[in-house]
């Protein structure tokens, strides 16, 4: 199985067009086609964007779909990069 980064706009996108492209990616997911790698900044994400009023998603939804995200995906330890960066301001990025 294949193990993925779901970006954050491919899910609301998903989740706002049910049949768009970005949704056959979920959908993929939902099979068990696809695991999704995460940490919990990852999730703070997810959980911050889908929880904006604009989108109207119910929070029970989002619940359940980012535990099932949550036990089917895989966590990951993420590990900062050294930037050798001239300007210190997007060494992060």
């Amino acid at each position: 199985m294949t193990l993925i980064v779901l970006d954050t706009n491919v899910l609301v996108s998903a989740l706002l067009s049910p049949f768009g492209p970005p949704a056959r990616i979920l959908d993929m997911v939902l099979r068990g086609d696809l695991r999704v790698a995460y940490d919990d900044r990852v999730l703070a994400e997810y959980r911050a964007v889908l929880a904006r009023p604009k989108f109207g998603f119910a929070a029970n939804d989002v619940n359940v779909l980012l535990e099932y995200l949550e036990m089917s995906g895989e966590r990951v330890v993420v590990t900062p990069l050294l930037c050798p960066c001239l300007i210190p301001m997007i060494c992060h990025f």
